[in-house]
């Protein structure tokens, strides 16, 4: 099969762009052709334009666009990635809302978790720092667009790969190794729930002032300027009135126009919404 011709390209990536919020320019082209092109004959389809229109027309179109989901994100994550951000929850996030969380629980937001280490990196930074003896409790929600890493999450079982981070007794803690591969302990999962959202579409199941900090790390990178903006002002959105975005080290919110005010730590730069308590 050849290559995508320029026009048929930019039907296709315009389509996935919309519906994904993703964009592949320049070399990333090339990784998504590459991701595609067994699809396309599993499909018996010859070009670009046929999937394009597959995708617009077919019957079996949004069983597709899941199978597409599967293929276009990017799942790079391990558990205690950038480990300065869970210290900041623990440092200057949580102390404040301390007379609070004795009434409720803390609500995080895992956005884009891919198979759920971020989420339990965040419930096991949460019982370390000894909140559950003050009464304290949370509950983790974690989303992501790709069907297959969702219930890999729930599993929470994973290669060598996503230990990386982790030295021999902080494997020896948290998990049980079997066969090659490692399997959080049941202990660890306490307060997280998966789902499955889209979060560059609207309806994503999400209640309004929600949550006390969302943690969308590493994935805004890859999406168009529109969709970049429209979802940094869903999180708006879903955070309590003070609540805090914490983004990856490569993305950034100053300068643009937003609903959240930069707020500079000693080794980090989090956002945090400038929606006021009615």
């Amino acid at each position: 099969m050849t290559s995508a011709a320029d026009a048929e390209w930019r039907l296709l990536s315009g389509l996935i762009e919309a519906r994904f919020g993703l964009c592949f320019p320049g070399i990333r082209r090339e990784i998504l052709e590459s991701r595609l092109r067994d699809r396309l004959q599993d499909l018996h389809l010859e070009t670009y334009h046929e999937y394009y229109r597959y995708l617009r027309a077919h019957p079996e179109r949004e069983s597709e666009f899941a199978r597409l989901a599967c293929r276009i994100t990017n799942n790079e994550t391990y558990f205690f990635r950038e480990a300065h951000q869970f210290d900041v929850l623990t440092r200057d996030i949580v102390p404040p809302l301390l007379p609070q969380l004795r009434h409720r629980p803390l609500r995080l937001l895992s956005a884009g978790c891919s198979s759920g280490e971020e989420a339990y990196s965040l419930a096991i930074t949460l019982q370390n720092a000894g909140l559950g003896p003050l009464g304290i409790s949370w509950e983790i929600d974690a989303c992501d667009v790709n069907a297959d890493r969702i219930v890999r999450a729930r599993a929470g079982v994973y290669e060598e790969s996503a230990l990386r981070a982790c030295d021999p007794a902080t494997r020896a803690r948290y998990f049980t190794h079997t066969s090659g591969r490692y399997r959080l302990k049941d202990s660890h999962r306490t307060g997280v729930r998966f789902f499955e959202a889209n979060l560059a579409l609207p309806g994503a199941p999400v209640q309004a002032g929600a949550y006390d900090a969302i943690f969308c790390r590493n994935l805004l990178i890859y999406f168009s300027p529109e969709a970049f903006d429209g979802l940094i002002g869903q999180f708006a959105g879903w955070l309590r009135p003070g609540g805090y975005l914490l983004l990856g080290h490569s993305e950034s919110l100053i300068d643009r126009g937003t609903d959240f005010e930069p707020v500079c730590l000693p080794d980090a730069v989090v956002y945090r919404t400038l929606r006021l308590a009615a």
